[in-house]
């Protein structure tokens, strides 16, 4: 298992290679996940492959209508994310939590509703959660790559004048490395993807600290955080997540 990334320290990912092909399904599988933000782009991913796997859903959201023709192995809760006691029945038996929430800088969604979710998931003693952030994120000591050093400048001149659109992905990463905010005790992973597709599962490759291709398949992001439910081999960290390499056209 990988340490936790000390908050005062530089983020350290030197025992993980480069670039590599990610474990996937096939070798670590959850048995049962909750997922937030499952009608978002990356949200529907994540479903969609638990489903063609045969993993058991809970779908937490406040608007079920957006959810038709599910597979048995998916419940639909109807919940705020602010509920307690009905955030804290969804999760019971869930290996882990799973959240496509959005980084809406004016709604501020991560904010308002994360400290419920992980406080209601150690309540039922469920404590691995699987987040995602931004490709243009920064973590602690981490050198900026190729993408980073492209969008930092325009990112910080929009800080400058108001406009933070980093803003709920940082509070985010902060409060889970800094287990503050209710994240004390959780077991934590954050992809940072980029650009979302629709092209079919091949597996994802993940990147230890620099941008890979832009692309993304929501598919190969899903099978992705599934493994990352079942195996603690990115625990602590934030990889970038991109696609594999598709196969060749007859």
């Amino acid at each position: 298992m990988l340490p936790q990334v000390n908050f005062l320290e530089p983020y350290d990912t030197s025992n993980i290679s480069e670039v590599y092909r990610a474990m996937n399904t096939i070798v670590a599988k959850p048995g049962k996940v909750a997922i937030i933000g499952a009608s978002g782009t990356y949200g529907t991913g994540i479903l969609a492959r638990a489903e063609q796997i045969g993993v058991k859903v809970v779908v937490i959201t406040r608007s079920p209508h957006k959810f038709k023709e599910l597979k048995p192995t998916t419940t639909v809760v109807e919940a705020q994310l602010d509920e307690g006691q009905k955030l804290r029945e969804a999760i019971r038996g869930c290996d882990g939590v799973i959240s496509a929430l959005g980084d809406d800088r004016k709604k501020r969604p991560k904010t308002h509703y994360l400290p419920h979710v992980w406080n209601a998931m150690k309540a039922v003693g469920v404590t691995k959660y699987i987040g995602m952030g931004s490709g243009a994120m920064m973590m602690p000591g981490e050198k900026r790559g190729s993408f980073q050093l492209a969008v930092q400048p325009l990112l910080s001149v929009l800080k400058f004048v108001g406009v933070d659109f980093l803003e709920q992905n940082e509070w985010e990463r902060d409060s889970l490395i800094a287990g503050k905010n209710g994240a004390d005790s959780i077991r934590w992973v954050l992809t940072r993807p980029v650009r979302p597709t629709k092209t079919p599962f091949v597996g994802a490759y993940v990147h230890k600290d620099k941008r890979g291709p832009m692309n993304c398949s929501i598919y190969d992001h899903g099978d992705f955080c599934l493994y990352c439910v079942a195996s603690s081999e990115w625990d602590g960290l934030a990889p970038h997540v991109s696609n594999g390499p598709q196969p060749k056209k007859k």
